[in-house]
């Protein structure tokens, strides 16, 4: 990693450990997390135990795992207009072999509305069920978090001549990836590749309205090395991060490896539950203008209980259903500007010009049912210029949260059809199947403490065949 990010990032845990410090003193923002987890499998990890962890949990199948955190957060019942946060999060696991690293390492800053970012933080964009969904589209979770710089209203904001029925909400942000192997251009490798950000979401109905509906649009692109991997173009960093933002074509072609979803969704809020639907549509280069690949993208169904159980009952009882699509298989992308051939299939999340497609440290920043190709079995076609070797399927996917005897259960189950890409196309539909069921506890003599544990399993022809299981111990809490 280039040192000048090596000093940002240990700047940040300074400052963030001395205003931490001077928060305690002032107030009960200051809130700490820890947990220890043991681990063990027939095989590797099993899907469900990885997957949306940002990029956390060791693929080893057996392993233990620790992680710690402590954050100031925002007072809700601060009136000043700056308030400020940061997070540090350190996560250390041995399996085959050890690993250490931060995930959360970050201050914030909010101005009434606003708030300013820098640094890693755990997010996601996207119109979901961000319980037990499968994973946003965008960005799921799922990898680890990267350094980044971030604008942002990040609560929907009351528009005042609407009489508050509209509200808006926006984000937009650049982050660092490291290096970058090109696949493609005068140069096999650069030592500077980014990710750029943005996103506008809105929301029809007020907070306290039955009826909501919200739309919204988001945009991501990997750029970087331009003047490195096509000389002739002369593009200066500032000039390719312009074209990046605004999508400009050159020679036919797009500064930087573009991808996006356009959002949708209505809620409706009865007396004991609250139903949600939403469906993130899929965009690549050039098919934002022309709706044309209408079946690629994810369709859910969310329904959650609003009203909580009796402390005194221990029955059983459903708490949230999700059920969610997702299909990827048609991937027109044709640019109806040009008419060229050359835009008529996309390849989602992988890119002809980065090795890494969608990915950061290995893990796919997107849905995580389309995987790193070094994931899947390795007997399945696969090519060397693509970070997945299955960006076409359909998956069916449910989760569903209950209680029952003081405890919390949890189960997550997903079905998909996979058929490769346009370029390692598998010949034939591989079918796969990945459950996880987890049950957690609280212990009422060590106040917010819990004990979870988990069993989950693969089968199918796109992953290894493994079963695992998993035990931890988490506690967390504000220091009063």
């Amino acid at each position: 990693m280039p040192f000048p990010v090596c000093q940002i990032r240990f700047c940040l845990i300074l400052c963030i450990s001395c205003f931490a410090f001077t928060a305690f003193s002032q107030d009960s923002t200051l809130y700490y997390k820890g947990s220890i987890t043991a681990a063990g499998a027939t095989g590797r990890t099993p899907f469900w135990q990885y997957a949306n962890q940002h990029g956390s949990v060791p693929l080893d199948g057996n392993f233990g795992l620790a992680d710690v955190g402590i954050y100031k957060i925002y007072n809700p019942n601060n009136p000043r207009t700056f308030q400020w946060s940061g997070g540090i999060q350190g996560i250390g696991s041995y399996g085959k072999s050890g690993n250490a690293f931060l995930s959360d390492a970050y201050l914030a800053a909010k101005i009434n509305v606003f708030e300013i970012l820098a640094g890693q933080k755990r997010m996601v964009s996207g119109l979901m069920d961000t319980t037990m969904t499968s994973g946003s589209l965008s960005m799921a979770g799922n990898s680890r978090p990267f350094p980044r710089v971030q604008i942002a209203i990040p609560k929907y904001f009351p528009l005042f001549f609407t009489n508050n029925f509209v509200a808006f909400k926006f984000s937009y942000s650049d982050g660092y990836l490291g290096s970058s192997r090109i696949n493609y251009g005068s140069v096999n490798w650069i030592p500077n590749s980014y990710f750029h950000h943005k996103s506008l979401y809105f929301r029809i109905g007020g907070k306290q309205d039955r009826y909501k509906i919200y739309a919204g649009v988001n945009h991501q692109a990997v750029w970087g090395g331009e003047a490195e991997t096509t000389p002739l173009r002369k593009l200066d960093p500032p000039t390719a991060y312009l074209y990046t933002i605004i999508g400009k074509t050159v020679d036919y072609r797009k500064i930087g490896n573009h991808f996006g979803t356009v959002d949708i969704g209505g809620e409706w809020k009865g007396k004991n539950w609250s139903y949600f639907i939403y469906r993130q549509n899929i965009y690549e280069t050039g098919s934002l203008f022309k709706i044309i690949n209408y079946t690629d993208g994810l369709n859910g169904v969310s329904v959650k209980r609003l009203k909580p159980l009796p402390k005194s009952k221990t029955y059983f009882a459903f708490q949230s259903f999700l059920l969610e699509v997702l299909g990827t298989q048609n991937q027109i992308n044709k640019n109806p500007l040009s008419g060229l051939a050359i835009f008529e299939s996309g390849n989602y999340y992988n890119s002809y010009l980065f090795n890494r497609g969608w990915s950061y440290y290995g893990s796919g920043i997107g849905t995580p049912l389309i995987p790193n190709a070094g994931n899947t079995r390795e007997e399945l076609p696969r090519s060397k210029s693509e970070f997945t070797n299955n960006n076409r399927l359909w998956a069916f996917h449910t989760g569903i949260t209950a209680t029952w005897m003081n405890l919390r259960l949890a189960f997550k189950g997903t079905y998909s059809r996979n058929s490769g890409t346009f370029i390692s196309d598998y010949g034939s539909v591989k079918q796969q199947a990945s459950v996880i069921l987890n049950v957690e506890k609280n212990i009422k003599a060590l106040k917010g403490s819990t004990v979870f544990t988990s069993i989950s399993s693969d089968f199918g022809d796109l992953y290894e065949n493994s079963t695992g299981i998993m035990i931890g111990f988490r506690k967390s809490g504000f220091i009063d």
